[in-house]
């Protein structure tokens, strides 16, 4: 019998563990019911704002009432709306298989940052007859006059700001801008094409596109005041500097550079015995290490020419071209100022916290044929982008289809590459301006503008003559 006994209360006692893990189930499976429905309630308001944002965006009303967009907003939030600010709710979506939900919006007009507006309500409810305070889920959306966005942003269209292409510390051709993770953009943008902002990657200062901006719908009208899309900017040039035609000047000139005497070839810094070397007016230099003593090796010799064909800089520099270069270790030290032509691919990666090192207010002004790629251990002084003349202290001119910046290198450039796709990732930095066909920052990827770069005061030189490029 007391077997009997300890045998039942085992099976009582696995019964109640059976009945605890169905109840448990039970009870994740409404949780994950019910997170599923809150899910797919906030994606259907938020497709109302956007919905009634297009719509009243075709519209042309007048805006007269002097109500703060942020009152409105903050009024629907705590359920004490006035229906007399209100549009009538505007109904646009039932919820499939159940008639008494339904997605629409309300509008209503307002002052946002001093400017006439209208704040879009989206709406998930029971009812379409209920109140504006009686929602399942809500989204919003700050609309401009004659204008239109995306979810979460107040973009505005057309006139106003900026329509002179190429302001901002970040510009981009038709394949458009895209942030993604926690990358991050200080400056402005602008695109020709579409920008697309993921994951938690930072707001940027300004965006002028002439496409869409597809921003986080989380960011709130102050965070996207300065964004506008379906730019008309006044021009839209791929290669405004004509890049192509100043290669092709300087080529014909410094045509002598690719024959002997000189040495024209492959170009490794970095790898024993030349481990590290110099660019000055004598030439690239380096040091052999294999000498004992060590002794300085001319690796290509430079010649003077006037190169006030390419942007930013005039008169006479001392000249010298390469095939591919390609520093990999040890130390890029630049003297006094320099143009190098590298006919094929760039590639930088100096070992140590200087990988490319200015000595004093030097400048080196790069043009190349291939690809660029900044790759993780570069490293550079934290010096100004600007001389103390005002031209590009490192100014990269590229005709290739690639640029990368990787790992955690750190440039501080001016990278106009007009034909390229620009590629930022991992923890790698640009200091400075940036133009390419498209921009992809990634990870931790980050570009911070500078601001004597881009505040348009200044203007460049191609081989037609003056152009005002302004984030340069």
């Amino acid at each position: 019998m007391k077997q009997q006994g300890a045998a039942l209360v085992i099976v009582m006692a696995l019964l109640a563990g059976a009945m605890t893990l169905g109840l448990s189930g039970m009870q994740t499976a409404l949780v994950d019911e019910r997170l599923a429905g809150n899910y797919r309630a906030a994606t259907l308001a938020q497709m109302a704002a956007e919905s009634g944002a297009i719509v009243r965006g075709e519209k042309n009303a007048t805006n007269e009432s002097d109500v703060s967009c942020g009152a409105l907003k903050e009024s629907v939030q705590r359920n004490a709306a006035a229906s007399a600010n209100f549009s009538k709710f505007n109904a646009i979506e039932s919820a499939a298989g159940n008639s008494n939900v339904v997605a629409g919006y309300y509008f209503a007009e307002c002052q946002n940052a001093g400017k006439s507006s209208e704040l879009i309500v989206g709406q998930v409810k029971r009812n379409a007859d209920v109140s504006v305070n009686e929602f399942i889920a809500v989204d919003y959306y700050v609309l401009y006059p004659n204008a239109s966005g995306g979810s979460g942003s107040s973009p505005g269209e057309g006139g106003g700001g900026n329509n002179s292409f190429g302001s901002g510390a970040v510009v981009a051709g038709k394949g458009g801008v895209r942030l993604t993770g926690s990358a991050r953009v200080s400056g402005g943008i602008t695109t020709s094409g579409d920008v697309e902002i993921k994951g938690g990657a930072s707001v940027p200062d300004s965006i002028d596109a002439a496409g869409t901006i597809d921003s986080p719908n989380y960011w709130d009208e102050d965070d996207t005041k300065n964004f506008r899309e379906n730019v008309s900017f006044d021009s839209v040039r791929q290669d405004p500097l004509s890049i192509e035609d100043v290669y092709a000047s300087l080529d014909r000139k410094t045509e002598a550079l690719k024959e002997g005497p000189y040495e024209y070839g492959d170009v490794r810094v970095g790898r024993y015995p030349l481990v590290d070397a110099t660019i000055s007016g004598n030439g690239l230099i380096g040091f052999n290490e294999s000498k004992n003593p060590g002794e300085n090796q001319v690796m290509v010799e430079a010649e003077d020419y006037d190169v006030s064909e390419v942007p930013m800089i005039t008169g006479n520099y001392p000249v010298m071209r390469t095939r591919d270069f390609n520093q990999t270790n040890g130390s890029l030290t630049v003297t006094g100022n320099a143009v190098l032509i590298v006919d094929g691919d760039l590639t930088l990666g100096g070992g140590g916290d200087e990988g490319l090192i200015f000595a004093g207010d030097s400048s080196l002004t790069v043009l190349v044929t291939g690809d660029v790629d900044l790759k993780s251990s570069l490293q550079m002084q934290n010096l100004s982008v600007k001389t103390q003349s005002g031209q590009p202290r490192f100014a990269v001119y590229s005709l290739g289809e690639n640029v990368k910046i990787t790992g955690n290198s750190q440039a501080m450039a001016m990278i106009y590459a007009p034909f390229a796709s620009v590629d930022i990732r991992g923890s790698g930095g640009l200091r400075g301006a940036l133009w390419g066909e498209s921009v992809d920052v990634r990870g931790a990827g980050r570009i911070i503008g500078e601001g004597s770069f881009i505040d348009g005061s200044s203007s460049a030189t191609d081989g037609a003559g003056s152009s005002a490029w302004a984030p340069f």
